[in-house]
C-alpha cells in the first residue's frame, strides 16, 4: 500500500512533533510541518499532500480557515481541521471550506486514523 502523504499545520511545535510521531507510527508520511497560514499555503503548493491536518488558530495574520480557503482555490486537497476551539461561529466559518472533517486536538489514535481514512476514501487521491 502506498503511504499517504500528510501535511501538518500546527503552530505549537511540541504538538506538531507529537502528531508527526503518531502519524508516522500509523504508517503515514508527513511531508512537512507548517506553523503559519502562509507557510501552509506554500507547503501545500510545494508538496501536494494527499491530506492536510490543519489547526484553526495559527500565529500570524492568517488563521487555518483562511489558509484552507486559499489552498482550496488552487488545489483539490482535503483538509481535516484539528482544534481545541469548537464554538459555533468557528465551526460555521470552517464549514465554508468544505472540510473533510473536524477533530479535537485531543483525539485518540483510533479516531484520528478513522478520520484520515474516511477523508482519503471520500476523495480522489492521485
Amino acid at each position: 500500500m502506498k503511504s499517504r502523504r500528510l501535511l501538518i499545520v500546527e503552530d505549537e511545535i511540541i504538538l506538531a512533533m507529537n502528531l508527526r510521531t503518531r502519524l508516522t507510527d500509523m504508517g503515514y508520511s508527513v511531508v512537512s510541518i507548517a506553523s503559519t497560514g502562509t507557510a501552509a499555503i506554500t507547503a501545500a503548493e510545494q508538496h501536494q499532500p494527499d491530506l492536510i491536518l490543519m489547526d484553526i488558530r495559527l500565529y500570524g495574520g492568517m488563521d487555518g480557515i483562511a489558509a484552507a480557503l486559499e489552498i482550496r482555490r488552487h488545489h483539490d486537497i482535503p483538509v481535516i481541521f484539528m482544534s481545541a476551539y469548537g464554538n459555533e461561529e468557528t465551526q460555521q466559518r470552517a464549514a465554508a471550506t468544505e472540510p473533510a472533517g473536524f477533530l479535537s486536538k485531543l483525539t485518540d489514535d483510533l479516531d484520528l486514523r478513522a478520520a484520515i481514512e474516511t477523508a482519503l476514501a471520500g476523495h480522489q487521491v492521485k
